[in-house]
């Protein structure tokens, strides 16, 4: 049915989803279709991410998540959020903006490892529209902060050109960019630009996505959302760690603290009037 609540209704009394489905409603305003599978197609696109990201062929695939990511780069607040792709390999991390309708990767941003000064992880609220939303137990992420080097990169597709002039325009602005290049990874071309050294540490967030499927798939045991987020940071300090030197006699400084990113406090102040009323309204729309 085109009315995303009278479908959410039903699907719920058929017993083909769960209780989640009304709050994923109350967040979107649409209810997801039965017939795809999530779980499958994000496990295609983390695979289809490793195969064209990964150009060095000495570097060794060590993860991947789906998460959501901030529209704009370098940012930990900037709507809309995308469903994107993490990469983690012995070398870098990758955040890759990915075409869920076409099936590709429209663009893609390398952070070297070593570069890494510090990941926080905790409470990360981008909208208070709605209780699920507001939700410090549920809405939890990290933010990476990096010293940009000559060897992070940020590329992308060459079909992708609108996508290509915000990039080089955000970083325009601080003095980041520099010259694209064409560069072939396997059949797809990307236009590359080198973030080169800024005075300001550059940053990488992500937010995770909700643990408690609205479809109803069993009782398959799921990390909390929280325990995600301190799995994939933990992993990310595990690798960035690794190889790094340490003089004699000092203690490894940890690279994870917990903390706020975003907090309830902060995102009531930064949701306005405007977005309540037009929330209301599309309640009373599809509702």
């Amino acid at each position: 049915m085109n009315d995303y609540f009278s479908q959410a209704a039903i699907d719920f009394l058929l017993g083909n989803v769960t209780a989640a489905v009304f709050e994923d409603f109350e967040a979107n305003m649409m209810s997801g279709d039965l017939a795809v599978s999530a779980k499958k197609m994000r496990q295609q696109a983390i695979e289809t991410c490793q195969r064209l990201v990964i150009a060095d062929q000495h570097e060794e695939a060590v993860g991947g998540w789906t998460l959501l990511m901030p529209n704009a780069p370098n940012t930990i607040k900037s709507t809309p959020f995308e469903e994107s792709v993490l990469l983690l390999t012995d070398a870098a991390v990758y955040a890759c903006k990915f075409d869920w309708n076409m099936e590709k990767v429209s663009s893609f941003e390398r952070v070297d490892l070593q570069h890494i000064t510090s990941i926080k992880y905790g409470t990360y609220i981008t909208s208070t529209l709605s209780a699920a939303q507001s939700n410090e137990e549920t809405n939890v992420g990290f933010v990476i902060t990096y010293e940009a080097g000559t060897t992070d990169i940020a590329r992308v597709n060459t079909r992708s050109f609108s996508s290509l002039q915000s990039r080089f325009e955000a970083d325009l602005l601080d003095g980041t960019a520099s010259t694209p290049q064409a560069q072939p990874s396997g059949i797809v071309n990307f236009l590359s630009q080198s973030l080169t050294p800024a005075t300001q540490p550059r940053v990488l967030s992500a937010k995770a996505l909700s643990s408690r499927a609205a479809v109803a798939e069993g009782d398959e045991k799921r990390l909390s959302e929280i325990e995600f987020v301190k799995t994939v940071c933990n992993e990310i300090e595990r690798m960035a760690l690794f190889g790094r030197v340490v003089e004699v006699g000092t203690e490894r400084k940890s690279l994870v603290e917990e903390g706020d990113v975003i907090s309830l406090a902060e995102a009531r102040r930064s949701t306005g009037l405007l977005e309540h009323l037009g929330h209301s309204i599309k309640k009373l729309v599809w509702a």
